[in-house]
Protein backbone atom coordinates (compact mmCIF):
# COMPACT_ATOMS: atom_id res chain seq x y z
CA UNK A 1 0.00 0.00 0.00
CA UNK A 2 1.14 3.58 -0.98
CA UNK A 3 0.63 6.45 0.75
CA UNK A 4 0.86 9.85 -1.32
CA UNK A 5 3.88 11.62 -0.95
CA UNK A 6 4.14 15.70 0.27
CA UNK A 7 5.91 17.33 -2.13
CA UNK A 8 9.02 18.35 -0.13
CA UNK A 9 9.55 14.58 1.81
CA UNK A 10 10.22 11.51 0.52
CA UNK A 11 8.34 8.55 1.02
CA UNK A 12 10.15 5.96 4.03
CA UNK A 13 10.60 2.73 2.76
CA UNK A 14 8.40 0.68 5.44
CA UNK A 15 8.76 -2.82 6.20
CA UNK A 16 6.00 -3.58 8.69
CA UNK A 17 6.20 -7.30 10.58
CA UNK A 18 2.65 -7.67 11.16
CA UNK A 19 0.14 -10.70 11.53
CA UNK A 20 -3.15 -8.52 11.62
CA UNK A 21 -4.40 -6.72 8.49
CA UNK A 22 -6.42 -4.55 11.04
CA UNK A 23 -3.17 -3.05 12.78
CA UNK A 24 -1.80 -2.87 10.18
CA UNK A 25 -4.10 -0.47 8.53
CA UNK A 26 -4.08 1.65 11.64
CA UNK A 27 -0.13 2.05 11.16
CA UNK A 28 -0.84 3.72 8.04
CA UNK A 29 -3.38 5.78 9.01
CA UNK A 30 -1.74 7.05 12.13
CA UNK A 31 1.49 7.82 10.10
CA UNK A 32 -0.72 9.58 7.21
CA UNK A 33 -2.39 11.64 10.03
CA UNK A 34 1.30 12.76 11.68
CA UNK A 35 2.12 13.48 7.79
CA UNK A 36 5.01 10.94 7.12
CA UNK A 37 4.65 10.03 3.95
CA UNK A 38 5.25 6.21 3.33
CA UNK A 39 5.50 3.33 0.91
CA UNK A 40 4.89 0.46 3.10
CA UNK A 41 5.31 -3.12 2.80
CA UNK A 42 3.64 -5.86 5.59
CA UNK A 43 5.05 -9.42 5.95
CA UNK A 44 4.70 -12.12 8.68
CA UNK A 45 7.90 -14.11 8.67
CA UNK A 46 11.30 -14.41 8.13
CA UNK A 47 10.82 -15.01 4.46
CA UNK A 48 8.74 -12.20 3.74
CA UNK A 49 11.62 -10.25 5.19
CA UNK A 50 14.27 -11.22 3.47
CA UNK A 51 12.14 -11.22 -0.18
CA UNK A 52 11.33 -6.97 0.83
CA UNK A 53 15.00 -7.03 1.68
CA UNK A 54 16.07 -8.44 -1.50
CA UNK A 55 13.74 -6.29 -3.51
CA UNK A 56 15.42 -3.14 -2.35
CA UNK A 57 16.03 -0.22 0.45
CA UNK A 58 14.44 -0.29 3.28
CA UNK A 59 14.49 2.91 5.71
CA UNK A 60 12.96 1.41 9.17
CA UNK A 61 10.93 -1.48 10.40
CA UNK A 62 7.78 -1.77 12.91
CA UNK A 63 7.28 -5.42 13.94
CA UNK A 64 4.39 -6.45 16.26
CA UNK A 65 6.38 -8.50 19.03
CA UNK A 66 3.73 -11.55 19.39
CA UNK A 67 2.89 -13.84 16.24
CA UNK A 68 1.93 -17.23 15.85
CA UNK A 69 5.30 -18.15 13.93
CA UNK A 70 7.18 -15.22 14.87
CA UNK A 71 8.19 -12.62 16.86
CA UNK A 72 10.54 -8.98 17.72
CA UNK A 73 13.51 -10.64 18.57
CA UNK A 74 13.67 -12.87 15.58
CA UNK A 75 12.50 -9.88 13.07
CA UNK A 76 15.48 -8.00 15.31
CA UNK A 77 17.90 -10.72 14.29
CA UNK A 78 16.67 -10.84 11.02
CA UNK A 79 17.09 -6.71 10.27
CA UNK A 80 20.47 -6.54 12.18
CA UNK A 81 21.87 -8.87 10.15
CA UNK A 82 20.92 -7.14 7.22
CA UNK A 83 21.72 -3.60 8.12
CA UNK A 84 23.47 -3.07 11.71
CA UNK A 85 22.39 0.60 11.85
CA UNK A 86 18.54 -0.20 10.49
CA UNK A 87 16.15 1.43 12.75
CA UNK A 88 13.63 -1.23 14.33
CA UNK A 89 10.81 -0.23 16.71
CA UNK A 90 8.70 -2.92 18.28
CA UNK A 91 5.12 -2.39 19.20
CA UNK A 92 3.53 -4.89 21.47
CA UNK A 93 -0.02 -5.61 23.23
CA UNK A 94 1.22 -6.20 26.34
CA UNK A 95 3.32 -3.94 28.67
CA UNK A 96 6.30 -5.89 30.38
CA UNK A 97 9.21 -4.32 31.53
CA UNK A 98 11.46 -7.35 31.19
CA UNK A 99 10.29 -7.70 27.39
CA UNK A 100 10.93 -3.97 26.95
CA UNK A 101 14.34 -4.33 28.52
CA UNK A 102 15.06 -7.60 26.08
CA UNK A 103 14.15 -5.84 22.69
CA UNK A 104 16.12 -2.24 23.60
CA UNK A 105 19.31 -4.72 24.77
CA UNK A 106 18.46 -6.68 21.48
CA UNK A 107 19.14 -3.36 19.25
CA UNK A 108 15.19 -1.75 18.87
CA UNK A 109 15.08 1.78 18.70
CA UNK A 110 11.96 1.91 20.68
CA UNK A 111 9.06 -0.22 22.37
CA UNK A 112 5.73 0.94 21.88
CA UNK A 113 2.48 -0.23 23.45
CA UNK A 114 -0.50 -1.25 20.92
CA UNK A 115 -2.95 1.44 23.21
CA UNK A 116 0.01 3.73 23.01
CA UNK A 117 0.01 3.90 18.77
CA UNK A 118 0.23 6.99 18.45
CA UNK A 119 3.81 7.51 19.37
CA UNK A 120 4.47 5.58 16.34
CA UNK A 121 5.33 9.21 14.19
CA UNK A 122 7.49 10.90 16.64
CA UNK A 123 9.39 7.57 17.22
CA UNK A 124 9.66 6.92 13.66
CA UNK A 125 11.83 10.11 13.39
CA UNK A 126 13.74 9.66 16.16
CA UNK A 127 14.63 6.26 15.03
CA UNK A 128 15.74 7.52 12.15
CA UNK A 129 17.91 10.26 12.90
CA UNK A 130 19.51 7.96 15.12
CA UNK A 131 20.38 5.78 12.47
CA UNK A 132 21.86 8.31 10.29
CA UNK A 133 24.16 9.32 13.64
CA UNK A 134 25.08 5.86 13.71
CA UNK A 135 26.26 5.38 10.27
CA UNK A 136 27.69 8.43 10.12
CA UNK A 137 29.68 7.66 13.30
CA UNK A 138 30.47 4.25 11.70
CA UNK A 139 31.88 6.13 8.63
CA UNK A 140 33.96 8.34 11.16
CA UNK A 141 35.25 5.36 12.49
CA UNK A 142 36.17 3.45 9.36
CA UNK A 143 37.71 6.11 7.94
CA UNK A 144 39.48 6.75 10.86
CA UNK A 145 40.76 3.48 11.28
CA UNK A 146 42.20 3.59 7.00
CA UNK A 147 43.46 7.00 8.06
CA UNK A 148 45.51 5.31 10.84
CA UNK A 149 46.46 2.29 8.74
CA UNK A 150 48.09 4.17 6.23
CA UNK A 151 49.85 6.50 8.79
CA UNK A 152 51.37 3.06 10.58
CA UNK A 153 52.09 1.66 6.51
CA UNK A 154 53.67 5.39 6.02
CA UNK A 155 55.63 4.88 9.58
CA UNK A 156 57.07 1.87 8.64
CA UNK A 157 58.09 2.31 5.35
CA UNK A 158 59.86 5.61 6.34
CA UNK A 159 61.48 3.81 8.78
CA UNK A 160 62.44 1.46 6.36
CA UNK A 161 63.93 3.81 4.22
CA UNK A 162 65.86 5.49 6.66
CA UNK A 163 67.76 2.46 7.74
CA UNK A 164 68.37 2.05 3.96
CA UNK A 165 69.50 4.83 3.72
CA UNK A 166 72.05 5.17 6.68
CA UNK A 167 73.01 1.45 5.56
CA UNK A 168 74.01 3.37 2.59
CA UNK A 169 75.75 6.19 3.92
CA UNK A 170 77.73 4.13 5.75
CA UNK A 171 78.25 1.72 3.19
CA UNK A 172 79.91 4.82 1.18
CA UNK A 173 82.00 6.48 4.22
CA UNK A 174 83.24 2.82 4.41
CA UNK A 175 84.20 2.37 1.34
CA UNK A 176 85.42 6.06 0.00
CA UNK A 177 86.30 7.78 3.21
CA UNK A 178 88.10 5.15 4.82
CA UNK A 179 89.39 4.10 1.63
CA UNK A 180 90.85 7.55 1.43
CA UNK A 181 92.10 7.96 5.23
CA UNK A 182 93.45 4.69 5.32
CA UNK A 183 95.57 5.38 1.69
CA UNK A 184 96.17 8.94 3.00
CA UNK A 185 97.62 7.31 6.79
CA UNK A 186 100.01 4.89 4.31
CA UNK A 187 101.75 7.89 3.03
CA UNK A 188 101.96 9.87 5.49
CA UNK A 189 103.49 7.02 7.53
CA UNK A 190 105.94 6.79 4.25
CA UNK A 191 106.32 10.21 4.24
CA UNK A 192 107.50 10.40 8.14
CA UNK A 193 110.09 7.48 7.58
CA UNK A 194 111.78 9.74 4.74
CA UNK A 195 111.41 12.91 6.80
CA UNK A 196 114.01 10.83 9.73
CA UNK A 197 116.71 13.04 8.14
CA UNK A 198 114.42 16.56 9.15
CA UNK A 199 114.09 15.97 12.86
CA UNK A 200 112.78 19.69 13.17
CA UNK A 201 109.55 18.29 10.61
CA UNK A 202 108.85 15.39 13.02
CA UNK A 203 106.01 17.04 15.36
CA UNK A 204 104.09 18.62 12.25
CA UNK A 205 104.29 14.93 11.39
CA UNK A 206 103.20 13.25 14.55
CA UNK A 207 100.55 16.06 14.96
CA UNK A 208 99.09 15.14 11.25
CA UNK A 209 99.03 11.71 12.08
CA UNK A 210 97.26 11.84 15.41
CA UNK A 211 94.40 14.39 13.74
CA UNK A 212 94.28 11.53 10.55
CA UNK A 213 93.79 9.14 13.51
CA UNK A 214 91.01 11.25 15.38
CA UNK A 215 89.37 11.42 11.49
CA UNK A 216 89.87 7.32 11.19
CA UNK A 217 88.31 7.05 14.64
CA UNK A 218 85.34 9.47 13.83
CA UNK A 219 84.53 8.10 10.61
CA UNK A 220 84.46 4.35 12.16
CA UNK A 221 81.95 5.92 15.63
CA UNK A 222 79.73 7.61 12.07
CA UNK A 223 79.22 4.25 10.56
CA UNK A 224 78.71 2.48 13.80
CA UNK A 225 75.84 5.17 14.64
CA UNK A 226 74.40 4.95 10.94
CA UNK A 227 74.20 1.13 10.60
CA UNK A 228 75.63 -1.00 13.92
CA UNK A 229 77.42 -3.68 12.64
CA UNK A 230 76.56 -5.77 15.51
CA UNK A 231 72.83 -5.70 14.46
CA UNK A 232 73.76 -8.61 11.83
CA UNK A 233 74.55 -10.40 15.37
CA UNK A 234 70.88 -10.49 15.73
CA UNK A 235 69.06 -8.06 18.37
CA UNK A 236 69.75 -9.98 21.40
CA UNK A 237 73.61 -9.41 20.81
CA UNK A 238 73.05 -5.64 19.76
CA UNK A 239 71.43 -4.59 22.73
CA UNK A 240 74.15 -6.41 25.07
CA UNK A 241 76.98 -4.84 23.11
CA UNK A 242 74.84 -1.50 23.43
CA UNK A 243 74.64 -2.06 27.20
CA UNK A 244 77.69 -2.97 27.90
CA UNK A 245 79.55 -0.16 25.71
CA UNK A 246 77.04 2.58 27.80
CA UNK A 247 78.29 0.82 31.26
CA UNK A 248 81.46 1.57 30.31
CA UNK A 249 81.15 4.96 28.25
CA UNK A 250 79.21 6.67 31.24
CA UNK A 251 80.42 4.80 34.39
CA UNK A 252 76.79 3.89 35.24
CA UNK A 253 75.71 0.72 36.33
CA UNK A 254 73.81 -0.75 33.11
CA UNK A 255 72.15 -4.65 33.28
CA UNK A 256 70.64 -6.11 30.64
CA UNK A 257 68.51 -9.30 30.28
CA UNK A 258 66.86 -11.12 27.99
CA UNK A 259 64.62 -14.40 28.30
CA UNK A 260 65.86 -15.46 24.43
CA UNK A 261 68.70 -16.10 23.28
CA UNK A 262 68.13 -15.17 19.80
CA UNK A 263 64.67 -13.03 18.05
CA UNK A 264 64.58 -13.50 14.53
CA UNK A 265 62.86 -9.89 14.09
CA UNK A 266 62.93 -8.08 10.97
CA UNK A 267 65.81 -5.94 10.09
CA UNK A 268 63.62 -2.74 10.23
CA UNK A 269 61.50 -3.87 13.39
CA UNK A 270 65.15 -5.16 14.94
CA UNK A 271 66.63 -1.81 13.70
CA UNK A 272 63.71 0.10 15.52
CA UNK A 273 64.37 -1.51 18.58
CA UNK A 274 67.55 -0.95 19.21
CA UNK A 275 67.08 2.65 18.10
CA UNK A 276 64.68 2.90 20.89
CA UNK A 277 67.38 1.53 22.89
CA UNK A 278 70.07 3.70 21.88
CA UNK A 279 67.94 6.86 22.26
CA UNK A 280 67.12 6.00 25.75
CA UNK A 281 69.95 5.51 26.89
CA UNK A 282 71.56 8.84 25.26
CA UNK A 283 68.70 10.69 27.12
CA UNK A 284 69.56 8.93 29.96
CA UNK A 285 73.21 10.00 29.75
CA UNK A 286 72.07 13.48 28.90
CA UNK A 287 68.93 14.21 31.89
CA UNK A 288 68.63 11.53 34.23
CA UNK A 289 71.37 11.74 36.92
CA UNK A 290 70.96 7.99 37.26
CA UNK A 291 72.98 5.57 39.03
CA UNK A 292 71.36 2.64 37.90
CA UNK A 293 69.77 1.14 34.12
CA UNK A 294 67.72 -1.64 33.39
CA UNK A 295 67.64 -3.13 29.89
CA UNK A 296 65.19 -5.76 29.27
CA UNK A 297 64.12 -7.51 26.27
CA UNK A 298 61.05 -10.20 26.70
CA UNK A 299 59.14 -12.00 24.06
CA UNK A 300 55.86 -13.61 25.25
CA UNK A 301 53.54 -15.77 23.16
CA UNK A 302 51.83 -12.27 22.57
CA UNK A 303 54.60 -9.69 21.95
CA UNK A 304 57.73 -8.60 22.65
CA UNK A 305 58.62 -5.98 24.66
CA UNK A 306 62.03 -3.75 25.87
CA UNK A 307 62.24 -2.13 28.73
CA UNK A 308 64.69 0.68 29.70
CA UNK A 309 64.44 1.79 32.79
CA UNK A 310 66.28 4.09 35.10
CA UNK A 311 66.27 5.73 38.80
CA UNK A 312 67.26 9.18 38.25
CA UNK A 313 65.59 12.30 38.86
CA UNK A 314 62.59 11.60 36.16
CA UNK A 315 60.27 13.97 35.38
CA UNK A 316 56.58 15.20 35.59
CA UNK A 317 54.95 13.33 32.83
CA UNK A 318 52.07 16.23 32.28
CA UNK A 319 54.81 17.86 30.62
CA UNK A 320 54.44 16.04 27.57
CA UNK A 321 51.34 17.18 26.96
CA UNK A 322 52.04 21.09 27.07
CA UNK A 323 55.33 20.20 24.63
CA UNK A 324 55.53 19.60 21.45
CA UNK A 325 56.51 15.72 21.90
CA UNK A 326 57.58 14.85 18.80
CA UNK A 327 59.87 12.32 20.45
CA UNK A 328 57.35 10.73 22.40
CA UNK A 329 54.87 10.94 19.37
CA UNK A 330 57.77 9.61 17.11
CA UNK A 331 58.54 6.68 19.93
CA UNK A 332 54.36 5.69 19.75
CA UNK A 333 53.95 6.13 15.53
CA UNK A 334 57.17 3.69 15.11
CA UNK A 335 55.32 1.04 17.77
CA UNK A 336 52.14 1.49 15.54
CA UNK A 337 53.67 1.01 12.47
CA UNK A 338 54.70 -2.48 13.69
CA UNK A 339 51.12 -3.04 15.22
CA UNK A 340 52.50 -2.74 18.61
CA UNK A 341 52.07 -0.17 21.30
CA UNK A 342 54.80 2.28 23.53
CA UNK A 343 54.55 4.92 26.01
CA UNK A 344 56.98 6.14 28.90
CA UNK A 345 56.43 6.51 32.22
CA UNK A 346 58.03 8.93 34.99
CA UNK A 347 57.57 10.60 38.16
CA UNK A 348 59.94 13.53 40.11
CA UNK A 349 62.58 11.78 41.54
CA UNK A 350 61.16 8.23 40.92
CA UNK A 351 63.01 7.43 37.58
CA UNK A 352 62.03 7.02 33.76
CA UNK A 353 60.53 3.95 31.95
CA UNK A 354 60.50 3.28 28.33
CA UNK A 355 58.54 0.79 27.17
CA UNK A 356 58.19 -0.41 23.29
CA UNK A 357 56.29 -3.90 22.17
CA UNK A 358 55.83 -5.04 18.88
CA UNK A 359 53.13 -8.08 17.96
CA UNK A 360 55.06 -11.77 18.91
CA UNK A 361 53.80 -12.91 15.44
CA UNK A 362 56.25 -10.71 13.67
CA UNK A 363 59.23 -13.22 15.26
CA UNK A 364 57.20 -15.87 13.53
CA UNK A 365 57.19 -14.48 10.14
CA UNK A 366 60.35 -13.42 9.99
CA UNK A 367 61.69 -17.20 11.11
CA UNK A 368 59.03 -18.49 8.76
CA UNK A 369 60.85 -15.97 6.01
CA UNK A 370 64.39 -16.94 7.07
CA UNK A 371 63.37 -20.66 6.87
CA UNK A 372 62.06 -19.84 2.91
CA UNK A 373 65.12 -18.10 2.06
CA UNK A 374 67.63 -21.45 3.26
CA UNK A 375 65.71 -23.33 1.55
CA UNK A 376 65.67 -21.97 -1.72
CA UNK A 377 67.85 -23.05 -4.39
CA UNK A 378 70.62 -21.31 -4.55
CA UNK A 379 71.10 -18.80 -8.12
CA UNK A 380 72.66 -20.25 -10.75
CA UNK A 381 75.93 -18.24 -11.71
Amino acid sequence: MTMPNARDTPAIQLLVVEDSELDYELLLALLARAGRPVRARRVEDEAGMRAVFRDGPVDVVVTDHNMPNFDSLAALAVAKSHDPDLPVIVVSGEMSEELAVAVLQAGADDFILKSRLFRVGPALTRSLQAARERRAGREAAAALEQSETRLRALTRHLETIKEEERHRIAREIHDDIGATLTALRFELVALARQAQTYPEQAPRLAAMLGLLEQAVAASHRIQHNLRPPVLDAGLVAALQWLVRSFASRTAINATFESNREDLPLPAECAAAMYRVAQESLSNITKYAQAQNVSVQLFASTLEVTLEISDDGVGFDPGMLQVTPGFGLRGLIERARGFGGWAEISSAPRRGTTVMFSVPADLVEDAASDAAVAGSAPPARR
